[in-house]
């Protein structure tokens, strides 16, 4: 993949967007090479039906793991938007809309009615550190400075590997609202360096070595067939660039 460094300079946006009601909550996200969402329906304890809604994707088996959704039925609301790593397999969920599904479910049971999120992190160079913005609600959150897979600043998280900020967030922060928002901007973070190259250049999946295994489309029996869907990235780096435009005001 040599030639195909360095071919998007640029700011990587990503946005989310949550809303709940009586016994619903959706989860949207948008991003540069994604647009996902997912509509969860509870009965105020459990989950009782979920969707799984893959609107663009980057590889053509990615919309199959909407059905993998299906083993979150039956599952408690909770509010840690990481509960639902202990009902499923991760590995054999998009991990885009496995998030949201999390995402839809703490929400639920935090009774939020109404969150937003927006992220921008400038391309990636081979060296050196960059500044990545996280707003919450439409007030920026953090600025954290990131060199490489290591944040630099500010603290808490100086110091930190992003691999490791899940665990050491757990005993880190007491609110959910801010273990929420640092496992938003820790994933927005690791997304954004698909800008380091360009994923038209690619035919399957399993020509990404570090996506192996990590995701449903990844797992070694689907990555070769998981054939590329062309001109499916978007381009949001131009200051009001609108993310999940497609969306009605709820």
């Amino acid at each position: 993949m040599s030639d195909t460094i360095l071919k998007r300079p640029g700011i990587y946006r990503r946005a989310i967007r949550i809303r709940t009601g009586e016994g619903w909550a959706r989860a949207d996200m948008e991003d540069d090479p994604h647009r996902f969402g997912v509509m969860l329906h509870h009965d105020g304890h459990t989950v009782t039906a979920i969707e799984g809604l893959p609107l663009r994707t980057p590889w053509t088996l990615c919309p199959q793991a909407a059905h993998e959704l299906c083993h979150l039925v039956g599952m408690q609301l909770a509010p840690d938007p990481l509960a639902v790593i202990a009902i499923t397999d991760h590995r054999q969920q998009c991990t885009h809309m496995f998030d949201l599904a999390g995402l839809a479910v703490a929400h639920a049971a935090r009774g939020i009615a109404r969150r937003d999120y927006e992220i921008a992190a400038p391309w990636q160079a081979s060296t050196g550190p960059r500044e990545v913005t996280l707003h919450r609600d439409g007030v920026e959150l953090w600025t954290w400075v990131v060199d490489g897979m290591r944040v630099v600043a500010p603290e808490p998280f100086a110091g930190r590997e992003l691999r490791d900020l899940i665990l050491w967030g757990r005993s880190a922060f007491d609110d959910p609202d801010m273990f929420e928002a640092m496992m938003i901007m820790r994933r927005a973070v690791f997304i954004s360096t698909v800008r380091i190259f360009d994923l038209d250049d690619l035919t399957h999946a399993e020509t990404i070595s570090p996506g192996k295994g990590a995701c449903f489309v990844y797992q070694p029996e689907r990555a070769a067939r998981a054939v590329r869907v062309v001109g499916s990235t978007r381009e949001f780096t131009t200051p009001g660039s609108v993310l999940l435009s497609d969306l009605e005001e709820i």
